[in-house]
């Protein structure tokens, strides 16, 4: 009767073990999201490659705009009424009548064929370098939400496996205590006593270490999304 008792009692504890170590059920798809983009407003290396862009985007536009460069228009003037002199705006010089052949003003327009032939290379460049830096920053903002992921999954592990030691813990206490009774009533062996202790011991010491694997898995979360899992709801 004893016997039968203890294994119900034996197969109850292993289903409730069996779903207690499920990580899958524990997913929240929502709270995810938000170290998602919490990583990606606060981690440094986005700002970074946020920074590229905008300058790739800035000197495209610099590039689209000197494209105005090839051409120089200037005008020259000369007075109606004073002979001999020609007033050239912008160089501040004069020159000898004879070259001016009309008077008042006269404008026109050099164009630069060295510039002419190279700027539409350089605007290329420009909105090549600024389609690269985009491009590299998608990506990153992809590899940065599969790395939150994984830290995310690894974070949960580490919770259900603290979990999981702390009750193997618990019961490793409940059957040394039990253990040292029946020593006590000399219903068992000194060794076996000795082994139940032991195991405590052990069981204690794997606890332990999941504590750490578990604020290691913590921090490495929270390092991604810049600020505390207790911030974040």
């Amino acid at each position: 009767m004893n016997k039968n008792i203890f294994l119900i009692g034996f197969l109850l504890c292993s289903i409730t073990s069996i779903s207690q170590t499920s990580i899958i059920g524990t997913l929240d798809n929502s709270l995810l999201q938000k170290y998602i983009q919490l990583a990606k407003q606060n981690y440094p290396r986005v700002k970074i490659y946020d920074a590229q862009v905008e300058k790739a985007k800035n000197m495209f536009t610099t590039a689209k705009m000197s494209a105005f460069d090839v051409l120089n228009a200037g005008y020259y003037y000369r007075p109606e009424n004073v002979d001999g002199i020609a007033l050239v705006p912008g160089n501040g010089g004069n020159v000898n009548g004879n070259q001016i052949v009309t008077r008042g003003f006269q404008a026109g327009i050099a164009v630069n064929l060295g510039s002419l032939f190279s700027k539409p290379s350089v605007i290329r460049s420009a909105k090549a370098d600024y389609a690269l830096a985009k491009a590299q920053d998608e990506e990153y903002e992809m590899m940065l939400e599969t790395e939150v992921k994984s830290k995310y999954y690894d974070f949960l592990l580490m919770k259900k496996q603290l979990e999981i030691r702390n009750l193997a813990y618990q019961n490793s206490k409940i059957e040394g205590a039990d253990a040292k009774t029946k020593y006590q009533r000399g219903d068992i062996s000194i060794e076996a006593y000795n082994a139940s202790k032991t195991m405590a011991t052990e069981s204690e010491a794997l606890v332990l270490a999941a504590e750490v694997n578990y604020l290691k898995a913590k921090n490495a979360l929270e390092d991604m999304i810049g600020t505390k899992l207790e911030n974040v709801h």
